[in-house]
């Protein structure tokens, strides 16, 4: 196994010549300051014109075959649109066309050697639209496993090959992206047997790792909880205790990714030349979070503020973050969540940010509607619009139910394709997309 290491240093100090067309206007070297403290205390409603040049929305077919479970998520990669949902406790894929029109359902779930198990997770591959798969019980079930593989399908479903996950020295490679045809990105998982040596790594499609993701730094108190209990399922383990692992996420950007960790200031990228370099400096000031003392502080109450990494987002002028702003929240707000047999209410303190990587402007933004967070919808009219997803193409998404659309324009005037759209709608019918071009 081929192995190159970096020193921190080394690593932070790059500078090479990066592709030209990488999507994003920073070379490495470059460091931009995004200033959350200043935007503290207020916020602002931003509109859709103001980011995007156009929205259109899509019904999705509506067919025994392709209806919707429940927790929906969607995304557009190339010329198709891929909803996830649970169905009979199955997580699946529904694909469709730009159209709307319904193509397949991706669930391969089985005993066979091109199936996996029901407990999945399922990436779509941003370079070719295929899936790929990380069957999570062999994790689950033997933490002492030294690595795993993930499966490869292509944008049909038909099932490619099986890639192994590189070992490393402390910890275990575990959440992969790809960057491109030949280059794989992981971050370590949660925990480690040994202190960590590296947060990740990036390896190719023989396995051999290329280049290895130094340790993002972590405060003080981070790294005086770094021990967790093991936990094993149908099994009893006796490892003991293990070292926290704090990694970073890795999200997707045109041919680049970006590393986001939620107990560091600093997101980074790695390039298609492998060039590792901090991009962005998240400002924090005094609502850094240092307090040694954990017991008190939930995502509602604290004195500090933390991003959700999941959540970055990135086109080529912006980047949407979503913070969880605690005692410092100016709106915060309920969520209502439909549990089986009930609706449960759900405090939160959230707040979506957004940069301008042209003007380097940074604000928060205010809810357009009370409870609701995202962008003021004023192209269409439609509802308040957080995208789940931005591609490389600069196309944003989000998924609404028809219940949700139906609902609002009993309010609103909503107009073009999307007051076509309601006119034919049922309560029962597959949700509707919102595609937003993005500049």
């Amino acid at each position: 196994m081929k192995k190159i290491t970096f020193p921190l240093i080394v690593a932070l100090l790059l500078v090479a010549a990066g592709s030209c067309d990488s999507g994003s206007e920073l070379k490495p070297g470059e460091v931009k300051t995004i200033d959350l403290a200043a935007s503290v205390g207020s916020g602002k409603v931003f509109k859709v014109s103001e980011v995007a040049d156009d929205i259109k929305y899509v019904a999705l077919e509506t067919t025994d075959s392709s209806l919707i479970g429940m927790g929906a998520r969607v995304l557009t990669v190339h010329d198709r649109i891929y909803v996830s949902s649970r169905n009979s406790n199955v997580t699946d894929y529904k694909v469709f066309d730009l159209n709307g029109k319904y193509l397949f359902t991706f669930n391969r779930t089985g005993r066979g050697p091109e199936e996996y198990s029901s407990v999945s997770k399922i990436e779509i591959d941003p370079v070719t639209g295929g899936f790929m798969v990380f069957d999570i019980i062999p994790l689950l079930t033997n933490q002492s496993l030294p690595s795993w593989y993930f499966k490869m399908y292509d944008k049909n479903g038909r099932y490619l090959k099986d890639i192994n996950v590189p070992q490393i020295e402390a910890g275990k490679l575990e959440f992969v992206r790809r960057l491109n045809m030949n280059l794989f990105v992981s971050s370590v998982g949660s925990s480690s047997k040994e202190p960590l040596k590296i947060h990740g790594a990036a390896f190719d499609s023989l396995s051999n790792i290329v280049f290895e993701i130094p340790v993002a730094t972590t405060p003080e108190y981070a790294s005086s909880e770094s021990y967790v209990e093991s936990i094993g399922i149908g099994i009893s383990t006796s490892e003991g205790k293990r070292y926290a692992a704090y990694p970073p996420s890795i999200r997707s950007f045109k041919n680049v990714v970006r590393l986001v960790n939620i107990y560091n200031d600093t997101i980074f990228t790695l390039d298609q030349n492998l060039n590792y370099f901090p991009s962005f400096v998240i400002n924090y000031g005094n609502y850094v979070n240092t307090s040694p003392d954990r017991s008190e502080i939930t995502h509602i109450k604290g004195k500090h503020i933390t991003i959700e990494p999941l959540s970055y987002m990135e086109s080529n002028r912006f980047v949407i973050m979503n913070f969880i702003m605690r005692d410092y929240a100016h709106e915060p707000y309920d969520e209502y969540i439909q549990a089986r047999n009930r609706v449960i209410t759900v405090p939160r303190t959230n707040c979506y940010g957004i940069y301008d990587k042209q003007t380097g402007f940074f604000n928060l933004m205010n809810q357009p509607v009370k409870g609701k967070l995202g962008f003021q919808e004023d192209i269409k009219n439609g509802p308040p619009f957080i995208p789940g997803h931005i591609n490389s193409d600069d196309y944003a998404s989000a998924l609404f139910s028809a219940v949700q659309l139906i609902e609002h324009a009993e309010v609103y005037e909503v107009k073009g394709d999307l007051k076509e759209i309601v006119s034919k709608l049922k309560d029962t019918d597959n949700p509707v997309v919102a595609i937003a071009k993005f500049r």
